[in-house]
């Protein structure tokens, strides 16, 4: 009879996921990018925008990077914290109701999405109308407030894709579903936002942007979050009953995860070259509205007319990725995705010291965007199979299955190079300038931020290689073969 439950359950795990709860992560993901993105796109440039240009400058632009650095730094502790916490959260409850939501995941989303409306949209209504120390005081905790509530959903529900994806095939698709909604959401929150924010405004023909249209923005974004958040929570079933490992993961303790991911030599490797990676593409995003309006002469939409090619090339390198992540392994597939990135982002300094028109420089700039999507549209797809693989490592050494925890500490990494992106953005224009007269500072980051992407590929070649991946995920099915789907594996990786 336990042998009929272990291989019911194994055969529900070995099922995957429909389509249905392919299509709610679909929205989750696009409800993350609108809880994030529009900070990380806009938020410096509505505290500190452009002098000369008759904005309200609530923060210095020499000082607004301290709002965005103490808040990332502030997450990447919270990361791991709800990783564990989850991973050893007890996926069911003898109490069903309203107030107690069921499983290991769904209840941080739940509260998460809930609490997380607050801080979003009273980030942008800092208190005093001109530069103000308060201004910045309040930005901080702001910050601080929207990044740990994002936390308590975003870990779980990147950990849910892994629960719910247990091969490799099952990875890829949901990682293309999870890319789509970074894609899209993307789209909405970083492309269609400028043009949103003149719509909504209440500035007349002519006049500069005032704060209303990103207030409204927001307030609409938010609700759209909730909504998105809560679909999934009411419409995903999480996998499997209370077991043998989930007792096992119970009795986990954070250090002890940490210390294992210390020791994973495929995760130090992909942490450092993701951190690098991630940096370079975050400064540009800070900059761009900098580089639309100082760099090209335009406002707020012209961030939609360059994001739009970036974000239909990137859907449409999807209809090539999975083909070619058959071909090449998942290491050489972030690399590719590097190597895009490394070779278009300079090209921001090239396109404006050109001599051909304003026009001309403005089609220039929407074709490296058109570039640039490619590598960002690898990089989104490849993420959920390669943090699967660097699990399954993990696993293999420990036995036990952290998928939130090291979705935290992917977390850590991302928050890591978010804080440095804000200091290269903001001291690349406090340095070399940011106004109309003098914009190199604007120039440079692109430039950094090819620097930053060629040490990724650097660092990424050390990433254990293909046999090395194939022979742990032998192992690990041979494991499971002989103690069942839920026993902890034993061993070391062929590679320690």
């Amino acid at each position: 009879m336990a042998d009929l439950d272990l291989k019911t359950q194994s055969e529900q795990e070995i099922k995957g996921f429909t389509r249905k709860e392919g299509f709610l992560v679909f929205l989750s993901f696009v409800a993350v990018q609108l809880s994030s993105e529009v900070i990380n796109q806009w938020g410096t440039y509505f505290y500190s925008p452009g002098e000369g240009r008759g904005r309200i400058i609530y923060v210095a632009v020499g000082l607004v990077g301290i709002i965005f650095v103490v808040g990332t730094l502030w997450d990447a502790i919270t990361d791991p914290l709800v990783g564990s916490l989850s991973d050893r959260t007890r996926r069911h409850r003898k109490t069903r109701n309203f107030l107690f939501i069921e499983g290991k995941r769904r209840p941080f989303i739940f509260w998460g999405s809930i609490l997380l409306m607050i801080p979003s949209i009273a980030f942008w209504y800092p208190p005093v109308a001109s530069q103000s120390t308060a201004n910045l005081v309040y930005g901080t905790i702001m910050l601080c407030l929207q990044w740990t509530m994002l936390t308590l959903i975003a870990v779980p529900l990147a950990a849910l894709t892994l629960d719910i994806a247990k091969s490799e095939t099952d990875r890829v698709k949901i990682g293309t579903w999870v890319a789509l909604g970074f894609i899209i959401g993307l789209a909405i929150a970083n492309a269609l936002t400028g043009v949103f924010i003149e719509l909504l405004d209440t500035a007349r023909e002519g006049e500069v942007t005032s704060p209303v249209g990103y207030r409204r923005i927001v307030i609409i974004y938010s609700m759209l979050s909730l909504a998105f958040f809560q679909f999934l929570v009411w419409g995903i079933k999480e996998r499997s009953a209370e077991s043998f490992q989930e007792e096992n993961e119970r009795n986990d303790s954070l250090i002890r995860g940490l210390s294992s991911a210390v020791k994973n030599r495929a995760f130090g490797p992909y942490f450092i070259a993701f951190v690098l990676f991630m940096a370079g593409v975050l400064a540009v995003q800070r900059i761009l509205p900098y580089w639309a309006e100082l760099g090209l002469g335009g406002k707020e939409s012209t961030v939609t007319f360059l994001m739009v090619p970036y974000i239909l090339f990137a859907l449409i390198s999807y209809v090539f990725i999975p083909s070619l992540a058959r071909r090449l392994h998942v290491k050489w597939m972030i690399i590719l995705a590097f190597f895009i990135i490394c070779t278009g982002l300079p090209m921001i300094y090239v396109v404006c010291v050109s001599k051909f028109s304003t026009s001309a420089r403005l089609i220039m700039g929407a074709l490296v965007f058109a570039y640039c999507g490619i590598g960002q549209g690898i990089m989104y797809v490849m993420q959920t199979p390669l943090l699967g693989e660097i699990i399954d490592y993990d696993e293999f050494q420990s036995g036990r299955k952290r998928e939130a925890l090291y979705n935290g500490l992917h977390g850590v990494a991302n928050k890591v190079s978010m804080a440095v992106s804000i200091v290269v953005a903001t001291q690349s224009m406090s340095i070399w300038g940011n106004s109309v007269d003098n914009f190199n500072g604007v120039l440079y980051v692109g430039l950094i931020a090819g620097i930053l992407a060629l040490l990724g590929i650097v660092i990424m070649l050390f990433y254990p290689g293909h046999a090395k991946t194939t022979a742990v995920k032998g192992a690990l099915r041979r494991c499971q073969d002989r103690r069942g789907p839920h026993q902890p594996s034993a061993g070391r990786t062929p590679f320690h």
